[in-house]
C-alpha cells in the first residue's frame, strides 16, 4: 500500500507544463523494464519536484497492486503494463475521450485502492501543479512557496473527492486543472491580504516606484489594445489571446489547456500578433 500522498517533508494538456524535473526517471530504476519510458523533462529541484520523485519511488515499489487493477475488471488500464507507461501517456496524449476513460477508470479504481491512485493522479498532474505554484509564488510573493505546494496538494485531493468530479463524464482534465486554478488562487489572494494586513509579510520587498511603473505600464498596453480592438485590427479572440499572455500572466501552456491546442500553436500565434502589433503600432507612430 502507498503511503499518504502528502509527504512529511513537506495536462492532456493539463498534464504537460514547463519547469518539473526528470523524476521519474532518475527515482524508478525499474521504469525501462515495464512501460513506455515517461519522458524527460526541465530538471528542477523544487520542493514539488522533491515530493514527485518520492512519489514516483512509492510507486514504482507497487507494481503488484497495479496489476491488481489492471486484473480487477476489464477497463482501460489493460491497455498498459505498469503505472508508468500510464503516465507516459497521459502526458502526451491531448485530451479527449480517450484521457477521459483513463481517468473515469482511475477514479472509480479509487474506492479499492485509494492511496495508489491518489499518488498517481498527483505525479500524472505534477506539470500542472508545478506551473500553478510557480505563479501563485511569483504574484504572491509574501505566500512562501512550501505552503503553496502543501494546500494546492490538499485542494488536489479535495478537488478528487468532490461530488462533481465523481459524477462528470468528460473533459474530466480540464475541469479538475480549473477547478484546482480556481480554488488556489482564492486561497492564495486570501492569504496574501492577510500577511499585509497584519504586517507579517517579511519577504523581499519591492520598490514603490518599481510597482508603480509595472501598473502603468499594463495600463497602457491595455489602452492600447483596447483601442486597436475598438477599430477592428484585432479580433476577439486575438485579443483574449493577448490579455491572458501579456496581462494575466498565463504561460502558453496554461493557454493551450484552456483552448485545447497544443503550446506550440499557442507560441506561434503569439508571435504573429506580436509581429501585428509591432506594424500597428509602427504605422500610428507614421501618422
Amino acid at each position: 500500500m502507498v503511503s499518504s500522498p502528502l509527504p512529511s517533508a513537506e495536462i492532456f494538456s493539463p498534464f504537460t507544463a514547463e519547469g518539473s524535473s526528470s523524476a521519474l526517471t532518475k527515482l524508478v530504476p525499474g521504469l525501462k523494464r515495464r512501460g513506455s519510458l515517461v519522458r524527460p523533462r526541465t530538471i528542477c529541484h523544487c520542493l514539488l519536484c522533491q515530493i514527485e520523485g518520492q512519489l514516483a519511488a512509492e510507486l514504482g515499489s507497487c507494481l503488484a497492486t497495479y496489476d491488481l487493477l489492471r486484473g480487477s475488471n476489464a477497463n482501460a488500464l489493460k491497455r498498459f503494463d505498469s503505472p508508468f507507461g500510464l503516465l507516459d501517456y497521459l502526458r502526451t496524449v491531448r485530451a479527449g475521450p480517450d484521457s477521459d476513460a483513463l481517468l473515469r477508470d482511475l477514479l472509480a479504481a479509487r474506492s479499492s485502492e485509494p492511496q495508489f491512485i491518489e499518488t498517481l493522479l498527483i505525479v500524472a498532474f505534477v506539470p500542472l501543479l508545478h506551473a500553478t505554484v510557480r505563479r501563485i509564488a511569483k504574484q504572491q510573493v509574501q505566500l512562501a512557496r512550501a505552503d503553496i505546494v502543501q494546500q494546492a496538494l490538499s485542494v488536489f485531493l479535495e478537488v478528487l473527492h468532490s461530488e462533481p468530479m465523481r459524477n462528470r463524464q468528460s473533459h474530466l482534465a480540464f475541469a479538475l486543472a480549473r477547478a484546482l486554478k480556481r480554488q488556489l488562487f482564492e486561497w492564495a489572494a486570501r492569504e496574501g491580504a492577510v500577511l499585509e494586513a497584519t504586517g507579517k509579510y517579511a519577504g523581499p520587498c519591492c520598490e514603490a516606484s518599481d510597482e508603480d511603473e509595472v501598473i502603468e505600464r499594463n495600463a497602457s498596453l491595455r489602452h492600447f489594445l483596447g483601442r486597436c480592438f475598438a477599430h477592428g485590427l484585432l479580433s476577439d479572440s486575438e485579443l483574449n489571446l493577448l490579455f491572458q499572455v501579456k496581462l494575466d500572466g498565463n504561460s502558453g501552456e496554461e493557454v493551450a489547456l484552456s483552448n485545447a491546442i497544443s503550446s506550440n500553436a499557442v507560441r506561434q500565434r503569439m508571435k504573429r500578433l506580436l509581429a501585428k502589433l509591432r506594424r500597428i503600432a509602427s504605422a500610428s507612430a507614421a501618422c
